[in-house]
């Protein structure tokens, strides 16, 4: 499998055109395999796709806010394929979404989501926090599943730690969407809580994979032996410097 890096992981230092370059030149020097981005910082398609070549890197998504979804979703899709970037992700939904109306809005949109995939030849993924693991009101299972059932086609990169968190086995859920699994985010904790967010909220205090208590390992073996390409690092907040938290987390998803 390849390793790649959610940039998200390093947002503080790519708020600047120049940060995000800097940042991805440093991941390539770490050994990973590829990047997902969150942002382009205004960078041009043709000069993103220069730079993973000649950081000899691949991207492997990108994760695309609502947001933007609506305001120019065909040319978000254009520049995935322009840039090589061959999926695009929506990545969350704010509190306010998390709703029957909400999560129908979501699905209302995925259709129109996979028509520009094939248009474009890049694929719609959604991704998840541990809300979606909630039952789903209309009696489809999670909300994850009602979400996905919105058409065949749209993918799942599974974020194995929220699932987990959400105290669904990551593994099971894995296996039991196979078929829509196309790639999985790995994260490592120290506590289950412990850290106050932005908006003060106690959330999960994350460190670098192999330094905590997640068992990375049986999730790693899965999806090997599901033939997923791409596990990606993601972490939402360090107590230590992001940059040396990303090297730390390759070495120890070698040593697995």
């Amino acid at each position: 499998m390849k390793m790649g890096y959610q940039l998200y992981s390093a947002q503080s230092l790519c708020k600047t055109k120049e940060g995000l370059i800097d940042t991805i030149k440093k991941i390539a020097a770490m050994g990973y395999d590829g990047v997902e981005f969150c942002s382009y910082q205004g960078i041009a398609a043709d000069e993103i796709r220069e730079l993973l070549a000649g950081c000899n890197l691949e991207a492997c998504n990108s994760h695309v806010q609502l947001e933007r979804w609506e305001a120019d979703a065909e040319g978000e899709f254009i520049y995935a394929k322009e840039a090589g970037i061959p999926c695009l992700t929506i990545p969350w939904l704010a509190p306010g979404l998390r709703t029957g109306e909400g999560y129908q809005k979501i699905k209302d949109i995925i259709p129109d989501l996979i028509a520009l995939g094939r248009k474009y030849g890049v694929r719609p993924l959604y991704h998840n926090h541990d809300f979606e693991f909630n039952e789903d009101a209309g009696g489809n299972g999670y909300v994850l599943d009602s979400i996905l059932s919105a058409d065949d086609s749209v993918g799942l990169e599974l974020d194995t730690f929220w699932a987990y968190f959400a105290g669904v086995d990551p593994v099971d859920y894995m296996e039991g969407k196979k078929s829509r699994l196309e790639m999985i985010h790995v994260k490592d904790y120290e506590s289950l809580g412990g850290t106050v967010s932005d908006d003060g909220e106690e959330v999960p205090t994350f460190c670098a994979i192999g330094t905590g208590n997640m068992n990375n390992l049986r999730i790693l073996s899965c999806a090997e032996a599901l033939g997923l390409s791409w596990v990606v690092v993601e972490q939402d907040n360090s107590k230590i410097d992001v940059l040396e938290s990303a090297e730390l987390s390759i070495r120890g998803l070698r040593q697995y």
